[in-house]
């Protein structure tokens, strides 16, 4: 085999390595957090702000930051991370904060569409954000890579339902719930967001 296709495969067999594994890494954290911290039964794990969401927005922005550029400067990197694990950790906030507002007590009032307003915002938000926060300080992107993002965060949430099937929680329950309370949406969003923006680079010329 030529050695110059071994040297060229090699690279994109580590980002491969590191994408899939820093996704299953992601969810692992949220997991024990469940399992170890919070406690599987009932709603505890809901109790109290979900704290593995740190660990795993900057393990989310460090292998995005890679996956995007392993080659960007050091410094350009970290400026992108520390942005970065800002951008994503607001977002989850966020998020959990309007999913709470929406869905305690029952259905949702779908008369109060200001809930929905700030999900689809932060949602979009945080895309256009992270997209062009790596395009500033890890690579050129095209113009259309936070439609890809917005897209690959979207598609998190079903892939979850579907992945609950196949693989249902620790008490056997294949119901939606429990496919967040898995930690399905982690694994999804750890794996599809830096592969978005990996498809988004703009080819060397």
């Amino acid at each position: 085999m030529d050695s110059r296709l071994v040297l060229r495969a090699v690279p994109k067999a580590i980002c491969t390595l590191l994408l899939v594994g820093g996704a299953f890494a992601a969810w692992g954290l949220w997991l024990a957090e469940v399992l170890l911290i919070k406690g599987w039964g009932g709603l505890a794990w809901l109790s109290g702000f979900n704290w593995s969401a740190l660990p795993i927005c900057v393990l989310i922005v460090v292998v995005t930051g890679h996956i995007v550029n392993a080659h960007a400067r050091w410094a350009e990197k970290m400026k992108f991370i520390g942005a970065g694990f800002v951008v994503t950790l607001v977002a989850f906030a966020i998020t959990r904060w309007t999913c709470f507002q929406l869905f305690w007590g029952g259905l949702p009032d779908t008369t109060d569409r200001r809930p929905f307003v700030i999900l689809i915002a932060t949602w979009l938000g945080m895309s256009v954000a992270l997209s062009l926060l790596a395009s500033r300080w890890l690579a050129p992107l095209h113009r259309w890579t936070g439609i890809l993002v917005a897209l690959g965060l979207a598609l998190a949430m079903p892939l979850s339902f579907l992945t609950i099937k196949v693989f249902p929680a620790v008490n056997g329950s294949t119901d939606q719930i429990h496919a967040i309370k898995m930690g399905y949406p982690v694994f999804w969003i750890a794996l599809l967001l830096p592969l978005a923006m990996r498809l988004g680079r703009k080819s060397k010329s």
